[in-house]
C-alpha cells in the first residue's frame, strides 16, 4: 500500500508539469504572435504611442488633482482642457512665423553664403603676409559649401515636407482622445500590465518600474520644461539685439538644450553665423546672450524645475550622446540620457542579484 500511495502521489506531479509546460509555450507563443501583428502595424501605432507617452508626462498632475479631491475623470477634462488651449494659443502665434521665417531662410542661404566667402576673401587679403596654406583655404571654402548645402537641404526638406504633414494631422487628431482615455484609466492600465507579471517576479519588477519612473519621470518632464524657458529667453534676446530668424533659432536653442553639454553649444551656430554677417559687434551680443541664459538655466532655472538629476556619472552622459547620435543620427542624442538612466536602472538591479 505505501508503494501505490507514493505512485499515486508522484503521478500528479508529473502530470502537472506537461500542462505547466504547454502553457509556457502558449504563452511565449503568444508574445511572439503578438509582437508580429505589432510590427506589420507599426504605421499605425504612432499616435498610440504619442498617446501614451503623453499621458505618462500629464498623469502626475491628473493624479495631485485626484488626491485633493477631483474626481479623475474631470481631472483628466480639466489638465487637457489646459493643455489643449496652450498648444493652440501658441500655435496660433508660432507657426504662421516660423513657416514664414523658414521659407525666407531657404531664399537666403545663397546671399549669406557668398557674404561668408567674401568675408574670408577679405581676411585672406588682409593677412596674406602670413601666407595661408592653399589646402587650408581650400579646405574652408569646400567646408562652406557643404555646409550650406547642408542647411538649404534641412530648410528644403522641412518646408516641402509642411503640406505632407496636412494628411497625417486626421491621425495625429486621434492623439489627445487617445490620451484622455488614457490617463482616465491609467492605474487600471498599470494593474493590467502588473497582472501579466508571474506574482514570484512582481514585487521586483514594481520595484525596478518605480526606480525607472523616479529616474525619468521628473527629468524628462523637468527637461521640456527647461528646454522651454530656454527657447524663449532666446528668441527674446535675439529678437532685442537685432538678429535675423530669432524664432528659428529660439527653437534650435530649445531642442538643442535638451542635450547635455554640447547643446548650447550646438545652438549657438547659428544665431553666432548671422550674427557675423551683419556686424562683429553682433556676434558679441550674441554670444553674451547664449552665456548669460546657459548661466540663468544651469543655476536657477534647472536645479527649481528639474531638482535631482537621473544621477550619471558625467563621463556616461557623454559616452550616452557620442554612442546614440552615431547609431541612432539626431534621434540618439536627444533620447541618450533618458535610455542610460533605464540601462543603469537594470545594472544597478542585476548587479544587486549577482553581488549580494
Amino acid at each position: 500500500m505505501p508503494e501505490n500511495d507514493a505512485d499515486d502521489r508522484a503521478a500528479p506531479r508529473g502530470r502537472d508539469r506537461a500542462p505547466r509546460g504547454r502553457l509556457w509555450l502558449f504563452h511565449i507563443l503568444l508574445i511572439l504572435a503578438t509582437a508580429l501583428f505589432l510590427f506589420r502595424v507599426r504605421a499605425v501605432l504612432t499616435p498610440f504611442l504619442l498617446a501614451l507617452g503623453l499621458s505618462y508626462l500629464m498623469n502626475p498632475l491628473v493624479t495631485y488633482l485626484e488626491k485633493r479631491g477631483a474626481p479623475r475623470g474631470i481631472g483628466t477634462l480639466v489638465v487637457y482642457v489646459g493643455l489643449t488651449l496652450s498648444i493652440a494659443l501658441v500655435g496660433v502665434y508660432l507657426f504662421p512665423r516660423l513657416f514664414s521665417q523658414l521659407e525666407m531662410l531657404s531664399d537666403v542661404i545663397p546671399q549669406q553664403t557668398q557674404q561668408i566667402q567674401a568675408r574670408l576673401l577679405a581676411f585672406y587679403a588682409r593677412f596674406n603676409r602670413f601666407s595661408i596654406p592653399e589646402p587650408l583655404r581650400g579646405a574652408v571654402d569646400d567646408g562652406i559649401r557643404k555646409a550650406e548645402g547642408a542647411l538649404a537641404d534641412f530648410v528644403r526638406r522641412t518646408v516641402s515636407a509642411i503640406p505632407g504633414l496636412l494628411p497625417r494631422m486626421t491621425m495625429l487628431v486621434l492623439v489627445p482622445v487617445l490620451a484622455f482615455y488614457f490617463t482616465m484609466d491609467f492605474p487600471e492600465l498599470k494593474m493590467w500590465v502588473l497582472s501579466w507579471i508571474p506574482s514570484r517576479w512582481r514585487s521586483e519588477v514594481v520595484g525596478i518600474l518605480i526606480e525607472m519612473d523616479h529616474a525619468l519621470g521628473s527629468f524628462v518632464r523637468g527637461q521640456l520644461l527647461v528646454s522651454a524657458v530656454v527657447g524663449v529667453l532666446i528668441f527674446v534676446g535675439l529678437s532685442i539685439i537685432g538678429v535675423d530668424f530669432a524664432l528659428v533659432i529660439g527653437l534650435l536653442a530649445g531642442l538643442f538644450n535638451i542635450i547635455p553639454y554640447f547643446g548650447p553649444v550646438i545652438g549657438a551656430i547659428p544665431a553666432v553665423i548671422l550674427a557675423f554677417l551683419k556686424s562683429p559687434v553682433l556676434v558679441v551680443y550674441v554670444i553674451v546672450l547664449f552665456v548669460l541664459v546657459n548661466q540663468l538655466e544651469s543655476a536657477v532655472v534647472s536645479p527649481n524645475i528639474l531638482g535631482e538629476q537621473v544621477g550619471l556619472h558625467p563621463i556616461a552622459v557623454i559616452f550616452a550622446i557620442l554612442a546614440g547620435g552615431h547609431l541612432f543620427g539626431i534621434t540618439g542624442i536627444l533620447l541618450a540620457v533618458p535610455v542610460a538612466a533605464v540601462i543603469k536602472v537594470i545594472l544597478r538591479y542585476i548587479h544587486g542579484r549577482v553581488v549580494p
